[in-house]
């Protein structure tokens, strides 16, 4: 029982700095504040992520949510 709660609170903090990365680094990513992260401004970002694989409503850009599960799978 005391594994599991240790599991779940890495897990948690893990998510919770993910999340806080991807709310600090968003802003510095969308260069022009359109809300969202083109291709060109992900490359620039440093993110170890294929942007391709990142847009996953394959709308040619990266909402928030997208962004921080780039970034996520590359903390």
């Amino acid at each position: 029982m005391k594994m599991t709660s240790v599991i779940f609170a890495a897990l948690a903090l893990l998510l919770t700095s993910n999340i806080a990365f991807a709310q600090k680094e968003f802003p510095k990513a969308d260069a022009n504040g359109d809300g969202f992260v083109d291709a060109t401004e992900f490359a620039d970002s440093g993110i170890d992520a294929k942007f391709e694989e990142s847009d996953t409503n394959k709308d040619g850009k990266l909402d928030v949510d997208e962004y921080q599960a780039a970034a996520g799978d590359c903390a």
